[in-house]
């Protein structure tokens, strides 16, 4: 999840011509520098309270107060607010238009304070450690409790967002209402999904594997905040290195963080733990073509530690490991959804 899905602009088509002027290259950096400057913007209404106090009319002198920003500054950002069509006037009075309006609730400015703040830190650390010389391709790595936490929370509207999808694979959904049921959450980091799952479906327990100390640390505490320490299992461990036999009715391997040395072990491990005619879910970030965003998603799978695996590499993995079926789900967004299917006992061979 990036810029591009809450609409910031973009500043290059694929399949372009070369440019062949400096002027046309010195275009393209002027409209990065926008869209850089647009996502600080947004993000600093989120940061400062503005956001939250839009749910309402208010003037701008009013605004500024309740957000202790100077009202010069307030005015350029309701500005940029505005320039997105997020903001209705009433009179001398800006309150959010129906589309903003629920990120104005607690849990909404979170949400869009993660969507701007996990791309914003990951981005900078990308930058910092490029200018040091510090930079490696050993994976995602961060220890700032910031990313992890941003990271958690953007991982928490992905799975509110994709649980009426759930419905589609066949079985699944009972198997996960009834007593018993259990999800195996892989790279769990803040436990973010694991928790908004167990939420939803009473009956459900996890195990929430983090094998990074840090990201652990943050998950295990917000199991505990979120009362569910009695069933998620926040477990230092490896996918490779996991025991389980039948056990879980779900699975989830955002594989963009594993690497290739250990993908085919990774696999046959979470086939091996599912219990006949369970799904695991594959998120895949990493997509074919020449355009910029491609190019991008690349990027962050290899700074991820996954290399540059597409669904076309990944799909006859998951089939070669006995998976039965295995799908790519619909959508074109960046962050595609491979489902595959432990067979069922009682399937046909």
């Amino acid at each position: 999840m990036g810029f591009g899905s809450i609409g910031l602009p973009t500043w290059h088509r694929a399949g372009a011509p070369p440019f062949r002027r400096s002027g046309d290259v010195l275009k393209v950096l002027e409209e990065a520098d926008h869209a850089i400057w647009s996502a600080s913007a947004l993000s600093a209404c989120a940061e400062s309270g503005l956001l939250a106090q839009l749910g309402k009319p208010m003037a701008i002198d009013e605004l500024a107060r309740a957000a202790s920003l100077p009202p010069r500054l307030v005015q350029v950002l309701i500005d940029v607010l505005a320039s997105y069509g997020f903001l209705v006037w009433e009179r001398d009075r800006i309150r959010a238009a129906p589309s903003l309006m629920p990120f104005t609730t607690p849990e909404g400015v979170a949400t869009f304070q993660a969507s701007l703040r996990a791309p914003l830190l990951q981005a900078e650390s990308f930058r910092r450690r490029s200018t040091e010389g510090t930079l490696t391709l050993d994976g995602w790595t961060h220890t700032d409790e910031a990313i992890i936490e941003a990271q958690g929370t953007l991982t928490q509207l992905w799975t509110t967002r994709a649980l009426p999808k759930l419905k589609f694979l066949p079985g699944l959904v009972p198997r996960l209402e009834r007593p018993g049921a259990g999800l195996l959450d892989v790279g769990a980091g803040a436990a973010g999904l694991s928790i908004t799952l167990c939420r939803h479906f009473p009956h459900l327990t996890a195990a929430a594997l983090e094998p990074a100390p840090h990201p652990a640390a943050v998950g295990a505490r917000h199991v505990q905040e979120a009362g569910l320490a009695a069933r998620i299992d926040v477990r230092q461990e490896r996918v490779e290195d996991l025991r389980d036999e039948e056990a879980f009715d779900l699975a989830f391997l955002p594989q963009m963080f594993l690497p290739e040395a250990i993908i085919h072990q990774a696999i046959e491990r979470v086939f091996r733990a599912l219990r006949p005619g369970g799904w695991l879910l594959v998120a895949v970030l990493a997509s074919e073509g020449h355009g910029r965003a491609p190019a991008i998603n690349r990027l962050k799978n290899l700074l991820w530690g996954g290399g540059i695996r597409t669904v076309n590499h990944l799909r006859p993995r998951l089939a070669a490991a006995g998976f039965d079926p295995v799908i790519r789900a619909p959508g074109g967004a960046s962050l595609r959804m491979i489902c595959a299917r432990r067979p069922n006992l009682r399937d046909p061979s």
